[in-house]
Parts: structure tokens; C-alpha cells; sequence
């Protein structure tokens, strides 16, 4: 293709030989057809996402009811937190309850030659048990979630480090409860 290095003059310019961009009038209306059609498709086979609600709207954990957290006082609100983040303030129309037992541990990531640690994995481990209320069937699990945090010369640093690790990790863990425990229901009832 030439370029137009003389239209100054007010010559002329030639007309480019390939219409490789040239957009075709019968694109737009051709995906609008085909996304059409693969919604259709897809409606056809009996996909339904996971994380579907039959009310229209919301995570899988609208339809469960926290009963209680067991863990260390300084771990248990931080899970109590996380879960009230994702779930609804009344458990009233709730189809299931859930109880959730963790524990903690920190674990040496990097040791120095002198023995000083400078970076810990923060593990919280989870058992939970969710109750259908209608039926009284029980699923039972277990999640771990992994946050680490580096160990620095500033005391604050280093403890706003580890408490940024326990609310990540605590949120990353209710994230795996409520995926685990949607797979385990939505199996049972195929």
C-alpha cells in the first residue's frame, strides 16, 4: 500500500489493493446470531453454574447459616469476620448450617545462617460440617489455606505483616469452605 505523500499537490492517491481490515456488513448481525445460538446450546445440555442461586443472585453461602467457629480467641474472629463478609446478616432463610473448626500454625519459610528467620507460611487448617435443615444429611470437609508474611527490622511491620496473613488467609479459607462444600452438594444431587 502506498501512502498519500503527495495529496498536497493535489494529486490523486491510489487506492490500497487489499481490503485486508475491510469490515464485512454481515459481521455484527453473524455474532449476534452465534451468541444466540450458543446460549441456546448451552441451556439445552442442563449447564447450571456452580455458583447459581435459584433466588437470582448471591454466593452459595446466602443458602448457609454459620452455628459456630472453634479455634484460638485470636484466630476466631477473624474467621467470624470473613464469613460475615460473604454471608447474609440473618440465617433465618437458611437451607443449611455450617460449623467450622481451625486451627493455626506458623511455619520458618527462609532461615538465615545466623538462625534468624525472615519469612513464615501462615497455615490455617479447617474442618467443617454442613447440616441440610430439611433433611438433617451431613457433608463434612477439610480446607487449607497458605498466607506468608516476611519477617522484618520494625516490630509494627512485622506484626501488621502477620495479621494482613491471618485475615488473607481466613478469607481465602471461607472461599475453599464455600467451594468445597458447593461441589459435595451439587454431586449429591446429580
Amino acid at each position: 500500500m502506498r501512502f498519500p505523500h503527495n495529496v498536497a499537490a493535489g494529486k490523486k492517491t491510489q487506492k490500497p489493493r487489499f481490503r485486508f481490515f475491510a469490515v464485512n456488513r454481515y459481521a455484527r448481525p453473524m455474532k449476534h446470531v452465534l451468541l444466540a445460538f450458543s446460549a441456546l446450546l448451552v441451556a439445552a445440555c442442563g449447564f447450571r453454574p456452580l455458583y447459581a442461586t435459584d433466588g437470582g443472585g448471591g454466593s452459595g453461602l446466602t443458602r448457609m447459616a454459620l452455628v459456630e467457629v472453634t479455634a484460638n480467641e485470636t484466630i476466631t474472629p477473624i474467621i467470624t469476620r470473613a464469613f460475615q463478609r460473604r454471608m447474609p446478616a440473618d440465617g433465618a432463610d437458611a437451607l443449611y448450617d455450617l460449623t467450622v473448626t481451625a486451627t493455626e500454625r506458623a511455619q520458618a519459610l527462609a532461615v538465615q545462617i545466623d538462625a534468624s528467620v525472615t519469612r513464615y507460611n501462615y497455615n490455617l487448617n479447617a474442618d467443617y460440617t454442613l447440616v441440610e435443615r430439611s433433611t438433617g444429611k451431613r457433608y463434612t470437609g477439610r480446607v487449607v489455606s497458605i498466607a506468608s508474611f516476611n519477617i522484618v527490622d520494625s516490630q509494627y511491620s512485622t506484626l501488621y505483616a502477620e495479621e494482613t496473613a491471618r485475615e488473607k488467609a481466613a478469607a481465602q479459607l471461607v472461599e475453599d469452605i464455600e467451594r468445597d462444600a458447593l461441589l459435595k452438594i451439587a454431586a449429591e444431587k446429580k
